[in-house]
């Protein structure tokens, strides 16, 4: 891996694809690429069964949830956000997690994958977390793909069923309903790092909660931004630098890493240095370190 400062916008341009569609509730399908309707199908489980070890309670234990989707049921597909859950898969095995639960699509090849990341099953894997995790316990939710937003405020992640739905969801994963449902964990400390379009938008929300004094959240960008898939690094542009270049070639992947530092030397080298581009960072208690252990 390089070490040396990228400037990679006029590539980005030419050659990478958006983490994410702006799309209105009322869009035509021919905006997105889709010329024809496409075969119904069901990949997903109403009763989802998660085959994770139980938890021993007394000790500190480590739980993440990892969405990576590169190929969508209905809207246009990416490339890297697979390389994406495999690269944070690795590094959390890398770290002592316990407790791993990877959500992609049916398309491509993950180092473990348990179900479609339909948005029913991406709520279903975050709530096991958290009716899971105790006081004691770290939680890391990790994403990328597409993102999209209604309005100014209103952030939301593409399930894979975006634009179909599947058990009575319709594939818009919202800020609100992230904050919801991580807003009942006791866990000491929770890890959110989205790399869609428009992940800033998740912020407010996020550090609304009332635990959000355990909450450290990365995001690709700001509310109105984009996220981006990068070529050269066959990675999301976020996670590339701030996982790869970061977190596992500066900080040799050392566990006591804070994700405080991790962001500043991210940042500095980050390709993307002005307006809503450049990733955002939302610490929920600026006297205490974050750490993913």
């Amino acid at each position: 891996m390089k070490h040396s400062k990228f400037y990679l916008v006029s590539l980005i341009f030419i050659s990478s694809l958006f983490v994410g569609v702006f799309i209105p509730t009322s869009i035509a399908r021919t905006e997105i690429g889709i010329d024809s309707e496409p075969e119904v199908i069901s990949l997903t489980s109403v009763d989802l069964t998660f085959n994770q070890e139980a938890p021993s309670y007394g000790k500190a234990e480590h739980w993440a949830v990892i969405v990576g989707i590169s190929d969508y049921k209905v809207i246009n597909d990416l490339r890297f956000c697979d390389e994406d859950a495999n690269d944070w898969y690795n590094y959390f095995v890398g770290l002592g997690y316990e407790h791993i639960i990877v959500l992609g699509d049916n398309s491509n090849e993950f180092y473990q994958l348990d179900y479609i990341a339909s948005e029913y099953n991406i709520k279903q894997a975050l709530n096991y977390v958290v009716a899971n995790a105790d006081k004691d316990d770290v939680i890391s939710y990790v994403t990328s793909g597409h993102g999209s937003r209604a309005k100014v405020g209103e952030s939301l992640i593409c399930a894979w069923d975006y634009g179909a739905g599947e058990n009575g969801e319709d594939g818009r994963f919202w800020d609100y309903e992230l904050a919801d449902i991580l807003g009942l964990a006791d866990a000491k400390q929770i890890f959110v790092f989205i790399d869609h379009c428009f992940a800033g938008g998740f912020g407010p929300e996020l550090m609304a909660m009332p635990n959000s004094e355990y909450v450290w959240f990365g995001a690709a960008c700001a509310e109105q931004g984009m996220g981006w898939d990068a070529y050269e690094f066959n990675n999301g542009l976020w996670t590339y630098y701030f996982l790869e270049f970061t977190l596992v070639d500066h900080f040799n992947s050392n566990p006591k890493t804070t994700m405080e530092e991790a962001f500043v030397y991210t940042l500095e080298y980050f390709s993307y240095q002005f307006g809503v581009m450049v990733p955002q960072e939302y610490d929920g208690n600026l006297h205490k370190v974050f750490l993913l252990i």
